[in-house]
């Protein structure tokens, strides 16, 4: 298992790599020219400082499907009345580019109001995250399909997306079952990972990050035989600080509003 502390990240897109990405799409039927990637900037647990590249994770965001039929040929007519709307909006009208991905039917309870049942939604996910959100926005406009869709998730920006999906969290590590080596590690310490291959982590407290901290505080302090127990430093002792004038005189007008609140009732 490789693994890699998370201390900063990024992301971009470049042309697929063979035998990393996909390079032909199944659902538009056609030559794939460029995939997103997540940089991931740390160290191992050994020390040694390294650039992970992330394959294979596509932004995505839902709209509630309408149950159209048949439904394979609505999806695609979908993601081509998506392609069209960005060239539109780019003003690129004539354009060809794919900017869909996939669209699948997945099943999930609505984020707005209550609902007893989960309902069906339209999955759309990208090649170039800087372009969902534009595609949100041509979404709740009507220019795709003459309709007006409510898109879910659409707020969520692409790397947080992305650390939600495998419960990555800052400063702790990230724990690959399969890596390629860009160069000898000796050399260029870059890797390559799939993101299928990012072991999901379960919930390891409120804060993993610091957490994580205090561990390799604990690790330290072992390897070099200091036996000084880690402790949580006391407070700082603030003293007596008097009440500011501007403090007294919000406090005095909360408590006229608190009394005049109390004579309506």
């Amino acid at each position: 298992m490789f693994s890699v502390r998370i201390v900063n990240a990024d992301f971009y897109t470049a042309a697929p790599i063979p035998g990393l990405d996909l390079t032909y799409s199944s659902f538009r039927e056609s030559k794939i020219q460029k995939v997103p990637l997540v940089r991931i900037f740390g160290a191992t647990k050994q020390g040694q400082k390294t650039c992970a590249h992330v394959h294979g994770a596509f932004p995505y965001i839902y709209v509630p499907y309408d149950g159209t039929e048949p439904r394979d040929k609505y999806l695609r007519q979908f993601a081509t009345s998506v392609d069209f709307a960005v060239h539109v909006s780019l003003g690129r009208a004539s354009s060809s580019t794919h900017h869909v991905y996939d669209i699948s039917i997945i099943k999930g309870r609505p984020f707005y109001g209550y609902h007893e049942e989960e309902t069906e939604f339209i999955k759309i996910s990208f090649y170039n995250p800087f372009l969902v959100n534009r595609v949100v926005e041509l979404l709740q406009s009507g220019a795709i399909m003459n309709k007006t869709f409510q898109p879910h998730e659409a707020h969520i920006p692409y790397l947080l997306q992305f650390f939600m999906d495998y419960n990555l969290y800052g400063m702790n590590f990230l724990n690959a079952s399969s890596v390629k080596f860009r160069f000898p590690v000796r050399q260029l310490p870059g890797w390559y990972i799939r993101a299928q291959k990012i072991l999901f982590l379960a919930n390891i407290g409120s804060n993993p990050g610091l957490t994580t901290i205090w561990e390799d505080e604990r690790e330290r302090r072992k390897a070099s035989q200091d036996g000084t127990p880690l402790e949580l430093p006391p407070s700082q002792d603030r003293g007596y600080l008097p009440d500011h004038e501007a403090e007294l005189h919000y406090k005095a007008k909360l408590r006229q509003i608190l009394q005049e609140h109390e004579l309506l009732l």
